[in-house]
């Protein structure tokens, strides 16, 4: 039995800004498309980093739950179901997160279905001040619906890794220079090389990945990547391309997100999967490999099995 993606939705940028907006709007498309409602949820998990007016409290999970109106009276309803939400806050690796908890609560039976939802936007709320150097993240969200499958096809072990060293980004509020602006404001610095380090840790990964699932055979494991869709985390317009170029990967053999100003961020592995998906790219793959490298350094990386015609791969 393994965790597999029952439906995905993306919300692009609208005039609202807002990442409560952005997260509920998708995870009600993701409902929606999978022939759902919100008393179907057991567990919504927000993933999203960067919020609006820079909330820290209530949980903003709680915030979209009742935005999409998962069970919110379940002492009323007919079979008093109660939800849970709860945010998971791990920068681009934060789905793949909350892939590994999700996906132990249904294996537990603790809940049959989990929504994981993923939204940044620029606390001011403005769009505009988004995708920018000053703020590198698009203002976008989505989601994707976890059920437990009956067979070995989904999410394996999600695979962790880190680098020493500085974090390579730091997202913050300076709060003497921000005074009163403070939840309008955000400071994000990225160090000159980061992009160089998450490459090297990216490549680490994937390769210490393929070596716990296959064990020290290079040709085995070459063999298995060839027929493998790489979904990465996306903190510039060339990440996948060049990331499968070191891994001596044609460059199509790695998603690139298209679309939007911007990293997609906490997103970015959803939109590279809904993405592939509606372009026809599962097609001749028996697996994905999901990859996110963030700050940190850190990274985390799952291989997702695919079926003939791939099943375990709904919309």
């Amino acid at each position: 039995m393994a965790t597999v993606i029952a439906s995905t939705a993306l919300c692009p940028a609208d005039d609202t800004g807002s990442s409560i907006a952005y997260a509920a709007s998708a995870g009600s498309a993701c409902l929606q498309q999978a022939g759902l409602g919100p008393a179907d949820v057991d567990v919504l998990i927000n993933v999203g980093v960067y919020r609006d007016s820079n909330i820290s409290e209530p949980s903003v999970a709680a915030l979209i739950q009742k935005r999409i109106g998962i069970n919110l009276d379940y002492l009323h309803d007919t079979d008093r179901r109660a939800a849970f939400s709860f945010d998971l806050m791990n920068g681009a690796c934060g789905v793949l997160n909350a892939v590994q908890a999700g996906g132990a609560l249904l294996a537990a039976g603790s809940a049959r279905r989990v929504l994981v939802v993923s939204a940044d936007t620029h606390p001011s709320m403005d769009p505009a001040k988004a995708g920018t150097a000053a703020f590198p993240y698009a203002a976008t969200g989505a989601a994707l619906l976890l059920e437990r499958s009956d067979d070995a096809l989904g999410f394996g072990r999600v695979h962790h890794r880190s680098r020493p060293g500085g974090p390579g980004v730091n997202g913050y509020v300076p709060l003497r220079e921000a005074g009163a602006e403070g939840r309008n404001t955000i400071t994000v610095d990225r160090d000159s090389d980061v992009l160089e380090r998450m490459l090297d840790l990216a490549v680490d990964s994937v390769q210490g990945t393929l070596t716990a699932e296959y064990g020290t055979d290079a040709a085995h494991s070459q063999t298995a990547l060839d027929r493998t869709l790489l979904i990465t985390s996306q903190p510039s317009a060339e990440f996948a391309s060049q990331l499968a170029k070191r891994l001596g990967l044609a460059s199509d053999a790695a998603v690139t997100v298209e679309g939007l100003t911007g990293d997609p961020h906490t997103s970015a592995l959803t939109y590279g999967f809904r993405q592939a998906q509606d372009a026809g790219r599962l097609a001749g793959h028996d697996r994905i490999l999901f990859l996110a490298v963030g700050a940190g350094l850190s990274s985390a990386a799952s291989l997702y099995r695919l079926g003939d015609g791939n099943r375990g791969a709904a919309l």
